[in-house]
């Protein structure tokens, strides 16, 4: 088989998928409903707009970032590869942070499906069947797809159709969750074909852009040495899994300890957590098809049978923390999951009767289907077109540590496109409960109360509906219009303090 033969299936693979996520893409922006517009994502609104606060700071030429849901007194703590690199594309591209970040998750998906390649030929898949067996990793899911569908689901909730715990899930929702499982499988092949170094290298880089998976790389290492070696030999096995230290003990600093970033890591910010059923439902068939390896007993493969291990290791340790919860984000380690399962399952499939890998793959795919017919129609990533598109004006309008009074989804949306800090804006700010009353109280107050309210605060720029005269503020308030954004709702406006009164400093 010569190169391009043996390049065809991942670029298919490649090709394929990234048609079909930007066909949705693309689709969903130039063909919103009237009256809105795609906010560039279908997944986590609010968790895509704080991944571009950070994007934003670098598009500014920040290298370490501030938390845009803390105060901007605080310092600067956070440095992550993959914000900077979506701020400095985006720079290229003449400000347009949206466009950048998904051209990034192109690029990444096509290390993903190479690397899930290698891990399938070096873990026991014959060649000829790679193609299938890319499209079971990249396509399927669980049992959740099957009961939306057909309406079944009842209270439950469907983590593989809403959740990154598979490939095409990951690759429409989210190019933040296909570059860390990229580099958490590749770090993970690189250990398992003993490239200790590669794999240090890889890690560390992992821990500056998705730090959970980086913890998790160094459990599966350290659990695969327990496996692999006699006791003897552990302390010199560990040495790579201790080279991991430093940018772990990095990353717990930040989410832990330094004050702009330790919310994340508290209660406010954890997701909630799947029932057995539920995780059941969500990685149940993929489990079941995992344990098709189970029947390969004359493999005398050293190295896919040392695969095979890594990927069960992997899946099997992101399982038991979600179970047990042991940490508020638990939750988090089970993005990408299913690929350490479905790629088992592609290699066990794969070893029997030549059809059963290529039927298991429709099979799969359900959920596939399911999450691409939701996301080809009317989403609620389409918002009032005036709500998005007055944050994105504030680019031109706002610097850097201002505050800026808005409801909490424009909040999210300024926090991400323009250089202000928001008020209130992302559900897990330490404050975002009694910021969100005193923001709707702002509302429905009399102009002398907002008035005060804004002195109090330290406001430099608040968005208010459009035909509210002089901004719905005393006459004498230090504030002028700005900006004007026409909608079928009236519009909004924004008034920012004049240069002649600056604010008080404020804290978000």
């Amino acid at each position: 088989m010569n190169r391009a033969e043996w390049a065809r299936p991942v670029v298919l693979t490649w090709l394929l998928l990234g048609a079909l996520t930007g066909s949705l893409l693309l689709r969903a922006a130039l063909s919103p409903p009237p009256g809105t517009v795609f906010v560039g994502t279908f997944y986590y609104v609010d968790d895509f707009y704080n991944y571009l606060s950070y994007a934003q700071q670098a598009e500014d030429g920040a290298l370490v970032f501030r938390n845009k849901l803390a105060s901007p007194t605080l310092p600067a703590a956070l440095v992550n590869l993959e914000w900077l690199l979506v701020g400095w594309l985006s720079l290229l591209l003449g400000g347009a942070p949206l466009v950048a970040y998904w051209l990034l998750g192109l690029l990444a998906l096509a290390g993903f499906v190479v690397v899930v390649d290698r891990w399938l030929v070096r873990g026991g898949l014959p060649p000829p069947r790679r193609l299938a067996g890319l499209w079971l990793v990249f396509t399927g899911g669980g049992l959740g797809g099957l009961l939306v569908a057909t309406g079944r689901i009842g209270g439950l909730r469907p983590y593989d159709v809403f959740a990154g715990l598979y490939a095409f899930v990951e690759t429409v929702a989210n190019p933040h969750f296909v570059l860390g499982t990229t580099l958490l499988a590749a770090a993970l092949a690189a250990f398992a074909a003993d490239r200790p170094g590669r794999a240090v290298l890889l890690g560390t880089v992992l821990g500056l852009v998705r730090p959970y998976d980086a913890a998790l790389l160094a459990g599966v290492e350290g659990l695969a040495v327990l496996v692999r070696w006699p006791a003897r030999e552990w302390p010199r096995r560990l040495v790579p899994v201790a080279a991991l230290a430093p940018v772990l003990a990095y990353n717990a600093w930040v989410f832990l300890w330094s004050p702009g970033f330790r919310v994340f890591s508290s209660p406010r910010y954890a997701g909630s957590v799947p029932s057995l059923l539920e995780l059941a439902i969500a990685i149940g068939p993929a489990v079941l098809a995992a344990l098709a390896t189970l029947r390969i007993r004359s493999d005398r493969d050293v190295v896919a049978g040392r695969h095979r291990l890594y990927l069960a290791l992997w899946a099997g340790l992101a399982i038991l923390l979600v179970v047990l919860h042991p940490v508020s984000f638990s939750l988090q380690f089970l993005a990408g999951v299913g690929v350490p399962l479905l790629v088992l399952g592609a290699i066990g499939l794969g070893r029997m009767r030549r059809g059963v890998l290529e039927a298991a793959v429709p099979l799969f795919a359900i959920t596939a289907l399911v999450v691409t017919w939701r996301l080809a129609g009317p989403h609620p990533s389409h918002v009032p077109a005036s709500r998005w598109r007055v944050a994105q004006a504030l680019r031109a309008v706002c610097r850097p540590g201002e505050l800026a009074l808005a409801p909490p989804d424009i909040g999210l949306y300024l926090g991400g496109l323009s250089p202000c800090w928001p008020y209130v804006s992302h559900r897990a700010s330490p404050e975002h409960d009694s910021r969100d009353a005193a923001t709707r109280r702002f509302y429905s107050s009399s102009p002398i109360d907002r008035g005060r309210f804004l002195e109090e605060a330290g406001i430099a720029h608040v968005v208010v509906p459009r035909d509210w005269p002089s901004g719905g503020l005393p006459p004498r308030a230090p504030y002028r219009r700005r900006l004007e954004i026409e909608g079928p709702d009236g519009g909004l406006a924004v008034y920012s303090r004049t240069a002649d009164a600056p604010p008080r400093a404020g804290s978000p």
